[in-house]
């Protein structure tokens, strides 16, 4: 169905105690103390997981956690982002989104490349159309970043986005590609990229 949510994502619950209610979860990630963020994250995303749903959460997280730059902070992010209802009951792109896409595109142009690496990776676990459209220039602009890690995620989300959206998202994903493999000289970069011009 396509209201069916996806997840790529399996953790096993903690069972060393009773389940925090939603208001400790909120709590804790508001604490100034990272640490305290990342221990509430966690037991949101096992709590999610098992089925509860934590609507208040989202925002909790959108503000006080999203502009963190604690790396271990930034992973969880991304399994939430990931889990996390996006559409309401009507099949509507819920409104927090757009705070989230925002945060997306920050790690997308993040000066570090392993925080862009990693941002690009998540990306190809995406499968809202909605969330991915703004940040396609940002994508298109790391292929042509000075760091190869970067690069080589780049062309792993080109090729990950083309193959899920087809020409609807990325018209011009195989003439990228293309031009891509010509002037690219880490090996790795190029693999991720004949992989996609291999699969059209």
């Amino acid at each position: 169905m396509a209201s069916e949510a996806n997840c790529t994502v399996l953790l096993p619950p903690d069972i060393s105690g009773e389940p925090r209610l939603e208001e400790d979860i909120m709590a804790s990630l508001e604490s100034q103390k990272v640490s305290d963020k990342i221990g509430a994250l966690k037991e949101a995303i096992s709590l999610m997981l098992q089925g509860e749903h934590l609507p208040r959460v989202l925002m909790c997280v959108i503000r006080f956690c999203i502009t963190q730059e604690d790396h271990f902070l930034k992973k969880m992010l991304m399994i939430y982002w990931e889990i996390v209802p996006k559409y309401d009951g009507e099949g509507k792109l819920l409104p927090e989104m757009i705070l989230v896409c925002n945060a997306l595109l920050r790690d997308l142009q993040h000066p570090n490349e392993f925080v862009r690496g990693s941002m690009l990776r998540f990306l190809c676990k995406l499968k809202e159309p909605e969330l991915l459209d703004p940040l396609i220039p940002a994508i298109k602009e790391c292929l042509e970043h000075r760091h190869s890690y970067v690069r080589k995620n780049a062309a792993l989300a080109v090729f990950n986005i083309h193959k899920t959206f087809g020409d609807r998202l990325l018209p011009d994903g195989p003439d990228l590609i293309d031009a891509f493999i010509g002037k690219e000289t880490d090996t790795a970069s190029r693999r991720n990229a004949f992989m996609m011009l291999f699969n059209q």
